[in-house]
Formats: C-alpha cells, structure tokens, sequence
C-alpha cells in the first residue's frame, strides 16, 4: 500500500512539473514573449548565441535620414549597469539591427519597433501617420513590400522605410 500511494505520488509531481513546463514554454514562443528569453542570460555571461545575423534597417521621413539610436533593447539599472539584453538591439546609431537568439525563432521588424517603444504599421512610423497627403513605403532588397511590422527578419536584408509627402 505504501509504494502504490508513493508511486501515485510520484507521477502527480512529474505530471505537474511537465505541465508547467508545457505552458512556460508555450508562453514564450507565442507572439513576441520570447523577447525576453534565455538569450539576456548568455548575452550577459558572454555565452555566445546560436543564431546571430545582421540587418540594416533605414527609415527616411520627409527626406530626413531617422536616426536609430544605439543600445536599442539593452536595459538598464539607475547605475547604468546593462541587466537584460533583448534578442534584437543594436549597438550603435548606424541602423545595423543585431539579432541574437539561442533558438532559431521567426522574428518579425515589429518587434524591433516594440523593443524601442516606437509605433509602426502600414499606417504610422515614428508618430508620422499616412494619411490623404502622406504615405509611407517600404522595401526590402529594392523591392516594395507591404508586410510593414510583419516583415520576418532575415540575414543580410536592407529594409528601408520612407514616410513622404503625396504632394
């Protein structure tokens, strides 16, 4: 009698340590929860990534090259201490887009966007919304795309965002 009720109780507590385990994991992987994954811990131990590409992202409004800030997706503490690193940053203010992940995960320009707490969409980039007089284009390699936030981010892309007058 004491081994059966041991062994229920060892398949209750495996049973629950999957199940937690399998929402963990499905909470990371949806959407762009994954941002804050296991890649800060690597990062800040200086562990390499697995997968570690580049992009060059430009955006022009009005004819004004935008410049993308340095340090995008380093978070820090009041002693300027780096604490988390998200899986997409950049380094410097050049519009090359690092991304760093330690699974290969489908990262899309948006949550580069989310990242940096600036909206955009087909309808809106940097506070600038398209509207009658305004439209924004965007391209990938030269050529237009209109995935806009949806756009998967890949290896040696040039992604190029223009906000612009109809007039």
């Amino acid at each position: 009698m004491k081994a059966l009720f041991l062994g229920l109780i060892s398949i209750m507590i495996l049973t629950s340590v999957y199940y937690i385990n399998i929402s963990e994991t499905n909470e990371t992987e949806t959407g762009n929860n994954y941002l804050k994954s296991e890649i800060c811990y690597y990062a800040l131990q200086g562990i390499k990534s697995d997968y570690h590409y580049h992009l060059q992202l430009n955006i022009t409004v009005d004819g004004e090259r935008i410049v993308i800030p340095a340090n995008i997706g380093f978070e820090k503490n009041e002693n300027n201490e780096t604490l988390f690193l998200h899986p997409i940053h950049t380094y410097d203010n050049s519009g090359r887009v690092h991304v760093e992940t330690t699974k290969n995960a489908t990262a899309e320009l948006g949550f580069f966007f989310d990242i940096w707490g600036e909206d955009f969409s087909k309808n809106v980039i940097l506070g600038n919304d398209a509207d009658e007089q305004h439209a924004i284009e965007m391209t990938v390699n030269n050529q237009i795309v209109n995935t806009f936030e949806r756009t998967l981010l890949e290896p040696y892309i040039f992604i190029e965002i223009n906000y612009y007058s109809k007039n």
